[in-house]
């Protein structure tokens, strides 16, 4: 294994929920994933800018709950998210002898989030959706991270928090794993050897 490659939203980033800024807005709860996930796809395979979705998603909103509820909605909800201690702690470990990599189905706001967050420091690569113009799972997508990040699918392991994203990176010969949470992370990277000193 030469390259430890990570999803990042659930893995090493994590949002609060939306139900208090929906409660807030007048907006059903679940109403913004719904809504913002089902017109991201443009968004995620770099067709469009994180802003142009963001608009988008507003605009539909408005059209519901009018216009200054959903202009002030999205833009509560468009919120930066917080590092997990837990999961950076474990990459800090692993990076001090294999080289670690983000891959992210994300917009083209994914640099000046890493920035914020200052994750921008805490990986050797990043590997954005956005950018390749293919998006997890397919296998294309995990092509094109490969081929970004010049490592053959055998020297690679792939942790995401989504089982299907997991299933998509095995599909290549990637040895990909779903790892829900912090304790399921450490628990993968232990098995493999990867936080031996």
């Amino acid at each position: 294994m030469s390259l430890l490659l990570l999803d990042l939203d659930g893995v090493l980033r994590r949002f609060g929920p939306d139900s208090g800024i929906e409660d807030e807005f007048g907006l059903p709860r679940g109403t913004l994933a719904s809504v913002a996930f089902g017109l991201a796809g443009p968004a995620l395979v770099g067709e469009v800018s994180d802003e142009e979705w963001r608009t988008a998603v507003r605009d539909r909103l408005a059209d519901d709950f009018g216009p200054s509820a959903a202009r002030d909605a999205v833009a509560a909800w468009t919120r930066v998210g917080e590092v997990i201690p837990e999961a950076l702690t474990l990459v800090r470990t692993v990076r001090q002898r294999h080289r670690v990599a983000l891959f992210s189905n994300a917009t083209t706001r994914l640099p000046e989030d890493l920035r914020t967050l200052g994750l921008d420091r805490e990986v050797d690569d990043v590997v954005s959706s956005a950018l390749i113009g293919a998006a997890k799972p397919t296998p294309e997508a995990f092509r094109r991270a490969l081929a970004q990040l010049r490592v053959s699918a055998d020297e690679t392991v792939f942790c995401d928090d989504n089982a299907e994203n997991a299933a998509g990176a095995k599909a290549v010969g990637i040895d990909g794993v779903h790892v829900p949470d912090a304790a399921a992370l450490r628990e993968a990277l232990a098995d493999r050897g990867l936080l031996d000193g």
